[in-house]
């Protein structure tokens, strides 16, 4: 069997395996802003600017408490069901950094209530910030990083507003610092394969930096479709960095319908639609709580253990 063809099957079988391995850790996406200095194409974080949790420090801890009383403090049945043993609560955006301080409180109280803490950043405010991270705060990171060249970043629009953008170079930079500032921390890559990027060699940067992981995630339907590739389209970007020893990790569209457990910056719990026609919502936690609202979004622990 080809590479191309275990891909295959190995979406097929995600679907269809009935077996769930133990994973240690439950990971929550808290897509804490729809707010960006970037504006990508492709990016899927548009809620059409709802009201947004973070502006009443009140809310974001009770936010936070129910949070930890449900899934880490309880007994709720998708630990039964996944085993897991740490819960890490990843910070998303939008650009979560773009927040300052109020972003460094939440993570920080967070940290307090028991979770692990990650980030999903564009890179551009640890390089550019004006407010410096807090030492020790993060156990992983995860820079979205697509591109080489300027003038790729620039089409995909992962620049800011005066043109802006976290280069190669830089990258290397943000990673050296961080593993001097957050004791033991994780680092990784992610990296959305579009039409613009599938034919880029990313090798020798991935070697050169060193990251515990690369994603690399299939572009989406919920931005510009002109930026989508084909599955053979994203199984060639996959072969070019086969057999490297890269540590690389391949998402298609398939595999992240209904596998990760996401909440909005409004507070409610948000899932994929399998039909492409958007998203589907909970109510907001602080109001119905976690169960009720975690019960009515599909959420795929056989998907979601596949991943991992």
């Amino acid at each position: 069997m080809n590479t191309q063809d275990t891909f295959i099957s190995n979406d097929l079988n995600i679907a269809s395996n009935s077996f769930i391995n133990n994973v240690d850790e439950l990971v929550i996406n808290w897509h804490i802003t729809e707010v960006c200095n970037y504006d990508c194409k492709y990016c899927f974080a548009k809620w059409g600017r709802p009201y947004e949790l973070h502006r009443s420090l009140e809310q974001i801890e009770k936010f936070l408490d129910n949070l930890s009383n449900y899934f880490i403090k309880g007994s709720p049945a998708l630990k039964s069901e996944l085993g897991y043993e740490n819960v890490r609560l990843n910070f998303a955006g939008g650009e979560p950094m773009l927040l300052g301080s109020t972003f460094f409180i939440a993570l920080m109280l967070a940290k307090q209530k028991g979770f692990k803490t990650s980030i999903i950043t564009n890179g551009h405010y640890l390089i550019k910030g004006h407010l410096n991270l807090p030492k020790n705060v993060l156990d992983m990171v995860g820079i979205s990083f697509d591109s080489q060249h300027l003038d790729i970043r620039k089409k995909i629009g992962r620049v800011d507003r005066k043109g802006n953008s976290l280069s190669g170079e830089q990258l290397k930079i943000v990673f050296n610092n961080l593993h001097q500032t957050q004791q033991g921390i994780k680092t990784k890559i992610n990296t959305v394969v579009n039409n613009l990027n599938y034919e880029e060699d990313f090798s020798e940067l991935i070697k050169a930096i060193k990251p515990n992981k690369w994603k690399v995630l299939q572009a989406m339907p919920y931005g510009d479709d002109a930026l989508l590739v084909t599955k053979e389209q994203f199984q060639q970007f996959i072969d070019k960095h086969s057999g490297l020893g890269l540590p690389m990790f391949a998402e298609s569209n398939l595999t992240m319908t209904e596998s990760y457990l996401m909440i909005d910056p409004n507070g409610r719990f948000y899932q994929n639609s399998t039909d492409r026609r958007g998203y589907l919502y909970s109510e907001n936690i602080n109001v119905c709580g976690v169960e009720k609202a975690l019960n009515s979004i599909n959420f795929n622990p056989k998907t979601y253990t596949s991943r991992y």
